[in-house]
């Protein structure tokens, strides 16, 4: 828990970044989300779009545990860590632990100025998803493991780490309702997008927002919490490997 602790007090310390970050993230929800629903008529863009940005702000706020584990290894706090009296469960365990509970932070201050334009945000069923919100963060750090694993200590991690977010926000309901999707791609590769960690986080807050139990066909909470567990236990092992080598060798 201390490590856990020391590594969210990192998320925080750069104040001016993540002030800008969720200022940009408002942006992105106020001018997108009123100028496409000027222009789609009956369709509230608006009111689907806020919950795709809060789902994306908890997925790169998550991801910040990679960038602070891949400047452990560079910077040799990681190999510090080691000499700790902490097992390799633990220091796995600690790295996710920050990165739900900043991912769930970042999101929450989202949702929080998003339910000035959207009462419906701030009731109880929003609260009912938070601890979903936090496995779908850990989750969601899971890949960034898989990414330090896979680029070792070179600059290939932040290649990897753009081309990543990049493709699961696009290939997500987060900007584009199922019914739009459909009319473009084969029932396959429309079932993977509705998998999507994204579009389950997304459509799960849009019910909310909706107040329906299920606001598209892409929304079931089992399937959010179960590709969250897959993803976590994936980074897991991914993290296991990485810091097994670390000890081991000294270095990635």
């Amino acid at each position: 828990m201390h490590i856990a602790r020391v590594d969210l007090s990192y998320f925080f310390r750069t104040k001016w970044l993540l002030a800008t970050l969720i200022g940009l993230n408002i942006t992105d929800m106020l001018v997108v989300g009123v100028v496409y629903k000027g222009m789609m008529g009956s369709f509230n863009y608006f009111t689907f779009f806020a919950p795709g940005v809060i789902v994306t702000g908890l997925f790169f706020a998550s991801f910040d545990v990679g960038r602070r584990v891949h400047l452990g290894l560079t910077e040799g706090v990681s190999q510090y860590y080691l000499t700790l009296p902490v097992s390799l469960n633990g220091l796995v365990l600690a790295h996710l632990l920050s990165a739900g509970i900043g991912g769930v932070i970042y999101a929450g201050i989202l949702a929080a100025i998003a339910a000035a334009f959207l009462p419906s945000l701030a009731s109880f069923g929003t609260l009912i998803l938070i601890p979903y919100m936090f496995v779908l963060s850990m989750g969601l750090a899971g890949i960034a493991a898989v990414l330090n694993l896979f680029s070792n200590a070179g600059e290939r991690y932040w290649v990897f780490t753009e081309g990543v977010q990049t493709t699961m926000v696009a290939l997500s309901t987060v900007a584009y309702p199922i019914t739009v999707v459909q009319s473009y791609f084969p029932s396959w590769f429309v079932s993977l997008i509705e998998l999507n960690p994204l579009s389950q986080g997304a459509e799960a807050l849009r019910s909310v927002v909706s107040g329906s139990a299920s606001s598209d066909a892409s929304f079931n909470l089992l399937a959010l919490f179960a590709t969250s567990l897959a993803l976590m236990t994936i980074g897991v092992v991914s993290y296991r490997r990485v810091f097994t080598k670390l000890r081991e060798v000294g270095k990635i």
